[in-house]
């Protein structure tokens, strides 16, 4: 039974109050970032070696921005005569499914021409995979007791060596098998990006801007041979979204609890494969429980019943992982499992302004047998950081630390990438266009600055469009909710923990999802504008009439 009388009344004035502060706390914590990326940049005291160069500096990349934001809206106006018809909607949904499987099938080409082996964590976990795939287990493995996030990964990468090896008439190296599962993944979370600012938006031509900047930002992007959790990890939080959003929609009662299922089931795969990919279970729960306020307390069973699920998952989630261990022969230490006090130590470095610093790092050499004495020395540690700062010096701070993670449009590419170790030469076609596409996205290629600069155009006009959804009228703030809590999850998450620009990778879908609703915000006040101008106009004819 819903809550009625002055106690529902009550509740819903809370809710909608609850949602204005959400909006306004994204105006706050994030537009001074968004103005720091476009007109500082690079010029922001921020870690060197995370600098993005391009061809033009930011701010005339905006100004491009706003040229095409300006079109968008023209011809949004124009397309308005455009309905989505349930006969569209299928036609909508089709043209999508061929678009990104023709997108697969360009991106596996392009991976074998552009691949090889990358350095750091990747390199880590894709050598240990290929030596369990011959059979050879991890044993005692530093590593993977440190940063046993990273578990998951190595047993999925394992697996599907395995499979790629028995397939016996595989024409390329067994590995690059991963590398088609990357370029797969990376269609699925596009796709799911369109299908999310479709149901949101309910017209064409947003559902077209969202494919085009998705494929700027994540579609051409050559982290597709990357086998890490990054890339593999992307469908998951925006399938998560999107099956959220058909929930709400839904009518019946059966069809709503597979849906809820579904929406839980992708935000914890995608958790399982980067632990940040739970910010957008918790995002959902959080809006759904504002929600519950807003519609006089109707549907606590199935809030109720999607916390329930949660639990269950995150406690499948570790049985998993301990079955993952058993299986790849990891002998697991607990006590050097680096924590979020590490994590949140080494996100307040000044030196490396929050991103990974060895020193940090050090940390849980000096604790090797006492994991709770070095989370209260991290956190001592950290807090003294804080202290030293102050209150106006951590402000500064964080905003040269976001300024960093969302200074670079191509996701930390060519700042934390070098060739490694090249795949067999019978990968590739080594022609002219293997010497062309290397030239544009090998880290070192000829004309990597031209990849540099349209990925920073497009991430220039993505932050625009984000900011836009500040913008959202009352009637229309709980339906984007849920995108605006998974930013701010997000937004927090990089700023309080270790952070860098590749950490949002995994979140582009979700972020070009945001951002076409954003501009769809700028869209609708230049109708409302217009509209009002030709009002006004009427008004001067008739008394001058």
């Amino acid at each position: 039974m819903g809550i009625t009388g002055a106690e529902g009344e009550y509740e819903v004035k809370a809710g909608k109050q609850v949602l204005r502060v959400l909006y306004i706390v994204m105006g706050i914590v994030f537009l001074p970032v968004a103005f720091c990326v476009i007109f500082i940049g690079n010029r922001m005291n921020y870690n060197q070696g995370l600098k993005l160069t391009a061809l033009f500096p930011n701010y005339v990349l905006f100004l491009l921005a706003l040229l095409g934001a300006a079109g968008i809206c023209l011809l949004a106006l124009w397309a308005k005569r455009i309905r989505l018809t349930p006969k569209t909607n299928l036609i909508v949904n089709i043209v999508l499914a061929v678009s990104f499987l023709i997108l697969f099938f360009i991106n596996v080409r392009i991976a074998k021409e552009i691949a090889f082996r990358l350095p750091w964590d990747v390199g880590v976990v894709d050598v240990e995979a290929r030596k369990l795939a011959e059979g050879i287990p991890l044993g005692y493995n530093v590593y993977f007791s440190m940063y046993s996030n990273n578990v998951p990964m190595v047993y999925f990468l394992k697996q599907l060596y395995v499979e790629a090896r028995e397939l016996g008439t595989y024409p390329y190296v067994y590995e690059f098998v991963w590398l088609e599962v990357n370029c797969a993944l990376i269609s699925l979370g596009g796709f799911f990006c369109c299908l999310t600012v479709k149901r949101l938006t309910k017209e064409i031509l947003p559902t077209v801007l969202a494919f085009l900047l998705y494929l700027a930002l994540a579609g051409i992007s050559p982290w597709k041979i990357s086998p890490y959790t990054d890339t593999y990890g992307m469908a998951f939080p925006i399938m998560c979204i999107y099956f959220y959003l058909c929930y709400r929609d839904a009518q019946r009662i059966g069809e709503k609890y597979v849906l809820m299922a579904l929406s839980m089931i992708g935000g914890a795969a995608g958790g399982l494969l980067k632990p940040s990919g739970y910010i957008v279970v918790m995002a959902v729960l959080g809006v759904e429980l504002i929600s519950l306020l807003t519609a006089r307390g109707r549907g606590w069973k199935y809030f109720l019943a999607e916390v329930g699920l949660a639990a269950a998952l995150l406690l499948a989630r570790q049985a998993y992982v301990d079955h993952m261990m058993e299986d790849i022969g990891l002998d697991f230490n607990p006590e050097i499992e680096a924590s979020w006090q590490n994590y949140f130590y080494m996100g307040l470095n000044e030196e490396s302004t929050g991103s990974y610093h060895p020193g940090d790092a050090g940390i849980i050499g000096e604790f090797q047998t006492d994991k709770n004495a070095r989370n209260q020395a991290a956190l001592e540690r950290a807090f003294a950081r804080m202290e030293e700062r102050g209150l106006f010096g951590s402000i500064y701070y964080w905003l040269r630390k976001m300024t960093m993670v969302f200074n670079d449009g191509t996701f930390g590419w060519r700042g934390e990438v070098w060739i490694n170790e090249p795949y067999p030469e019978g990968l590739a076609g080594n022609d002219g266009l293997t010497v062309s596409l290397r030239d544009l996205f090998w880290p070192e290629g000829n004309h990597v600055g031209r990849y540099n600069t349209l990925s920073q155009l497009a991430w220039i006009f993505c932050i625009f469009g984000i900011s836009g959804i500040c913008l959202c009228p009352e009637g229309q703030r709980e339906k984007y909710a849920v995108t605006v809590a998974s930013f701010l999850g997000i937004f927090f998450y990089q700023m309080l923990f270790e952070a860098r620009a590749r950490y949002l990778l995994v979140f582009i879908p979700l972020l070009a999802a945001l951002s076409v609703c954003g501009m769809w915000q700028y869209v609708r006040l230049t109708a409302k504008g217009l509209e009002r101008w030709r009002l006004a106009r009427q008004k001067i004819q008739t008394v001058l009439k």
